[in-house]
C-alpha cells in the first residue's frame, strides 16, 4: 500500500566534540510490502530509506549505506571524488507508520567517524484548496 505522507527529517551527526544537524520538511511516498520504503526529495537530493525484518537501506542521491540489523557491516559509500570503505553498526531502529528512529555509528578503516541519529515523523498528507473557504 502506498501512502503520500508530510515528512519531517532531522538528522544528527556527531563526530569527537562536534555536532552538525540538518533538518528537511517534504511530500513523501511511503509504501509498506514485504520491504517497508519512504522516499522524498530534498534541495540537497533524494532519500530513500527501506528495510525489513534483517536490513535497512538509506540512500542519499548516489550513496547508499546498508545496515544490518544483527552485525557491522561494511559497504563502499560513494563520495563526489570517489567511493571509500564505511562499516555501519545499527545501534537502534524504531519504526511504525507515523514514526522512525534510527541511530548508528560510521567507521572507517581507522576507527569511529560518527555517531548519527535520524529521526522521522509522518503525518497524512492532505491537500487543502485555498479556494474553498466554507
Amino acid at each position: 500500500m502506498y501512502q503520500t505522507k508530510q515528512i519531517h527529517y532531522k538528522a544528527i551527526f556527531k563526530q569527537d566534540h562536534d555536532q552538525h544537524k540538518i533538518e528537511y520538511k517534504a511530500k513523501g511516498l511511503f509504501h509498506q510490502d514485504q520491504k517497508t520504503s519512504l522516499d522524498f526529495d530534498t534541495p540537497e537530493g533524494h532519500i530513500q530509506i527501506s528495510y525489513d525484518d534483517q536490513e535497512v537501506y538509506l540512500q542519499h542521491g548516489n550513496s547508499l549505506l546498508k545496515f544490518h540489523k544483527e552485525k557491522p557491516f561494511w559497504n563502499q559509500y560513494q563520495l563526489p571524488y570517489g567511493s571509500v570503505a564505511l562499516k555501519t553498526k545499527l545501534l537502534k531502529f524504531q519504526n511504525n507508520q507515523d514514526s522512525m528512529k534510527m541511530k548508528y555509528e560510521l567507521y572507517d578503516q581507522q576507527g569511529l567517524i560518527s555517531t548519527v541519529y535520524i529521526m522521522i515523523t509522518m503525518k497524512a498528507y492532505c491537500l487543502v484548496d485555498e479556494h474553498e473557504n466554507i
